[in-house]
């Protein structure tokens, strides 16, 4: 039995221990009052080999701080002009396309997506609730994550490469919706692509051309691109898996408004600013529509969800993405008038770790810098464990730790402290316990389950 699919089952029954959940100019200033402190959270990163290149910005009261870490184009630091894959934070510009939309009056919240494509073309429904724009800007739209031909026909190294407007169009006649429209948030990719997609028909250009004209231009965003140009490509990094291996660019086409975007934390930087410009009321450029895209959306409190943008309990704005070789985090706050980007280079989750430090860091509260298990402390977790009557391996090479299952390659275990590791592969934290300084134990923590897994061999 696959190892992920052991977990996933062992998981389904009752918790074996208690585990604490692990929470979630070249530059504008590369000389800036938090660059120490700033350092002093990131490079714990690079040398713990979690991710290859990052670079973060910053805004504090209209101040803007970049620094790159690790390595870039060219063997050289990132900066703040290094490209990145961002993925889902493209769907706050889509989320920013559609307010705009609404204010010029050329759509509703409530449109029906039926009403935006060509005749001809049937759009699901369920419970006689139509898809509608809001729905789709809220993973609301009972639409599954990815398209069904996407799913059949899987290609994991470039995922959405080559899906086209026909083969949309044939996905949403042959689609069953999984829950009615607004009934429930469900994550959909093909929703938020649908949604740049029919924004594109409306508007005209496609959502290429339509993300130009309406957004990028007008907010002067020229270091940011669904296609970049041959002239930038030298900017561009090179992604890597969480266990740092190259990974190949992604492509897309008929889903490009749902994480196509190649951006530099110069944009990411200057698209917080005006965010934060538009939470004080400014009436400036895109101001009112960025304004629209901040409104809770939820009639609920506590944590909600905006236009492209999620909300958490203190009112913070933010979103995340991934690719196959990238990972980003943007994220905002009116109130105090700061932000925080965080752009890797490898597609590891860990790096959204470092929003809340950095926001330590503005307000003067600086975290202890992140310790993570050194090459020597690595040893000792290495051997074999018993998991529900299956045997699994844990192997160290260098600063890297791997979990390995029977009949499988390797799963990268990338570490949070110096016994706490996180698998993007198994979606798993894996926490090492000990008796007399003996490793004994190997426990992941699933959700709200956690399944051990007993050492079965001699320490060394």
């Amino acid at each position: 039995m696959k190892l992920a699919v052991l977990l996933a089952v062992a998981a389904c029954g009752p918790a074996a221990v208690h585990v604490a959940p692990i929470p979630k100019v070249v530059d504008a200033d590369p000389d800036g009052p938090h660059r120490e402190a700033i350092a002093a959270q990131v490079q714990p990163y690079i040398d713990a080999e979690i991710a290859t290149g990052i670079v973060v910005a910053v805004i504090d009261a209209g101040r803007r701080e970049i620094y790159g870490f690790g390595t870039g184009p060219a063997g050289k630091p990132p900066d703040g002009k290094t490209l990145f894959e961002v993925g889902a934070i493209t769907k706050a510009f889509t989320g920013l396309l559609l307010a705009d939309a609404i204010q010029r009056r050329e759509v509703q919240l409530d449109t029906a997506v039926s009403e935006l494509v060509p005749p001809g073309v049937t759009v699901p429904t369920k419970d006689r609730r139509p898809i509608t724009l809001q729905a789709l800007a809220l993973h609301s739209s009972g639409l599954p994550r990815v398209p069904p031909s996407l799913v059949a026909h899987n290609h994991p190294a470039d995922p959405y490469a080559g899906y086209g407007e026909d083969q949309l169009y044939a996905d949403l006649v042959h689609t069953e919706l999984e829950h009615a429209p607004g009934e429930l948030i469900m994550y959909s990719n093909f929703g938020s692509g649908l949604l740049g997609f029919v924004l594109g028909r409306k508007i005209g250009g496609g959502y290429r051309g339509a993300l130009v004209s309406r957004v990028l231009e007008p907010l002067a965003l020229t270091g940011t691109f669904v296609a970049p140009p041959v002239s930038v490509q030298p900017r561009r990094a090179s992604g890597t898996t969480d266990d740092l291996k190259p990974a190949a660019p992604w492509t897309w086409d008929a889903l490009a408004g749902a994480g196509a975007l190649i951006s530099d934390a110069r944009d990411q930087l200057a698209l917080v600013d005006a965010e934060i410009d538009a939470g004080l009321g400014s009436a400036g450029v895109l101001r009112r529509a960025m304004k629209l895209t901040q409104e809770p959306q939820l009639d609920h409190v506590g944590d909600n969800e905006g236009l492209g943008w999620m909300i958490d309990q203190a009112g913070r704005y933010w979103t995340n993405g991934s690719t196959g070789g990238f990972h980003a985090f943007v994220g905002f706050d009116p109130k105090t008038k700061r932000g925080v980007v965080v752009l890797a280079s490898t597609a590891t989750t860990l790096v959204d770790h470092l929003a809340e430090a950095l926001y330590k860091v503005l307000e003067g509260d600086a975290p202890p810098p992140p310790k993570f298990a050194t090459a020597a402390q690595l040893v000792p977790f290495a051997g074999n464990y018993d998991l529900g009557g299956s045997r699994i391996q844990i192997t160290v090479d260098g600063k890297r730790l791997y979990v390995v299952g029977a009949g499988e390659p390797p799963h990268r275990l990338v570490p949070i402290s110096d016994h706490e590791f996180w698998s993007e592969a198994l979606s798993t934290v894996a926490v090492f316990e000990r008796e007399n300084d003996r490793v004994t134990r190997l426990v992941f923590a699933i959700g709200d389950h956690q399944i051990a897994a007993t050492r079965v061999d001699a320490q060394p």
